[in-house]
């Protein structure tokens, strides 16, 4: 299924009449990204309505022609890797495991080669069969450029400098010599973090500055708003574009393109693929798009969940279609909408964030989902809102609207006992989802009575292999 999306680059100032009152929403303080895991127990937010300055009524301007970016072809199509034999005595579940930029990289020391050798070393140990390894965190790369700059901590050094190295082949080369997938994990929405702009100058330029020569008023004309034209950011947070940007779309399809096309990737791994906030979608790009298209939809809301699903499935149509052998996932919020067993309500995917993660995987537009179950800290022994009992309702809330296609659910590493990680798997297994996901590298390098997380679950839930199921929807 394909949304279509008005292809609108001009972002016009404000002109939404300004709704009255007060808005309390429940909110549940998360990264909303694998990366992170930035969460927190939920919490009241007040979020007023009412705009503290009287609204600027502009003029309409011409919009300019958007060129979309290239696909470069820097190398000729990858050697794929021929398929494995399937082991017949084998388990089928995805035993996935999330590599961010963080796990491995320093925004002072840069990154280092031997500590890819030692992730995919450690998950073969585990038996692990799946790894999703991050490329791309903030409109830049840790593979070789494309599209996008290097990432500056790639070098320790600036945005955009050659380490001299590519991480993403490395990966490829050693976990496909381990039978271990390699899925391609992309921050969708985030532009940069913190509300400072990135640095100029980088070869290729970076996202950001193309958006901010491309529109009127600059790149704020694009990026996730309040009501009263407050960029959405923070010291610990995305700034993010908006998703009805159809040049946005343009753009971070061809960076997946590109990947398809130069890497021989397993599939495509998309985080952050929502609104940051209930209400950041204020931006001009959306008043104007939303002008066209508000007598059908009434509901501001379901407006914006149209401009996300747009996104994920042109990322199936233009990019899964084109090449069979590449699946499509995605993290999601932890809670869809939220359950009866809950002691207290909590931000939810789809109305708070406009993630209708649900929809995806009923009209067929993505393989897999992730729903990121786990808190921000771990306290031992686990007290947070997230106990096996609530994990285990929402794995299985998913799983039954799943369609025909596949839950991996996530589950946190950082608990400080194994037996937390364990019984998820236990859990999971007994639902019978596609698999699961450990959220992530670094948390399993912990110990537990003189062994790794990785020793623990080779000698626990993960003795036997397991192969990934096969994609039978397509």
């Amino acid at each position: 299924m394909s949304e279509s999306k008005n292809s609108i680059y001009l972002k016009l100032p404000l002109i939404w009449p300004i709704l009255l009152g007060t808005v309390v929403v429940i909110t549940l303080l998360m990264a909303g990204g694998s990366e992170s895991g930035n969460e927190s127990l939920a919490v009241a937010q007040t979020i007023p309505t009412t705009s503290p300055d009287s609204v600027f009524m502009p003029s309409v301007q011409n919009q300019p022609t958007y060129t979309p970016t290239p696909t470069p072809t820097l190398t000729p199509t990858p050697t794929l890797t021929p398929t494995p034999t399937r082991d017949p005595n084998a388990l089928e579940e995805v035993r996935g495991m999330w590599v961010s930029r963080f796990d491995w990289t320093s925004s002072v020391h840069g990154a280092q080669q031997s500590k890819v050798d030692e992730i995919v070393d450690n998950a073969a140990l585990a038996g692990i069969n799946l790894i999703y390894f991050q490329v791309r965190g903030t409109a830049d790369s840790f593979y070789t450029p494309g599209i996008e700059p290097w990432s500056q901590r790639m070098t320790g050094n600036n945005l955009g400098d050659d380490p001299g190295w590519d991480p993403l082949a490395r990966m490829i080369e050693r976990a496909h010599a381990e039978n271990i997938e390699v899925h391609a994990y992309l921050n969708i929405y985030p532009v940069w973090f913190t509300c400072d702009p990135p640095p100029a100058g980088s070869s290729p330029q970076h996202l950001y500055h193309k958006l901010d020569d491309l529109h009127i008023n600059g790149v704020d004309d694009v990026l996730q708003q309040s009501q009263w034209g407050t960029v959405y950011c923070g010291p610990t947070e995305y700034q993010r574009v908006s998703p009805a940007s159809g040049a946005f779309d343009d753009h971070v399809l061809a960076v997946a393109a590109d990947l398809a096309n130069r890497y021989d990737i397993d599939g495509i791994h998309l985080d952050h693929i929502r609104y940051g906030a209930a209400g950041a979608s204020f931006d001009a790009v959306s008043n104007q798009a939303y002008a066209l298209e508000a007598a059908q939809y009434p509901d501001r809301g379901d407006w914006q969940r149209r401009q996300v699903n747009g996104t994920v499935s042109k990322f199936y149509d233009q990019i899964v279609t084109a090449d069979t052998k590449i699946a499509l996932s995605a993290a999601v919020w932890p809670v869809y909408e939220n359950l009866p067993s809950f002691p207290f309500e909590v931000g939810e995917g789809r109305n708070s964030y406009y993630q209708d993660s649900k929809e995806w995987v009923q009209q067929g537009y993505i393989d897999t989902i992730s729903p990121m179950i786990y808190p921000a800290q771990f306290n031992c022994p686990d007290n947070s809102f997230w106990t096996l009992q609530i994990w285990t309702d929402l794995v299985a809330d998913f799983h039954a609207d799943r369609g025909d296609r596949g839950v991996v659910a996530g589950i946190g590493t950082g608990y400080c006992s194994f037996y937390e990680i364990e019984n998820r798997i236990n859990a999971a297994r007994s639902i019978g989802t596609y698999g699961h996901a450990l959220f992530s590298y670094r948390s399993l390098l912990q110990t537990e009575n003189g062994k790794t997380y990785f020793q623990l679950l080779r000698e626990g839930p993960y003795q036997q292999d397991a192969e990934i199921p096969d994609i039978t929807w397509r």
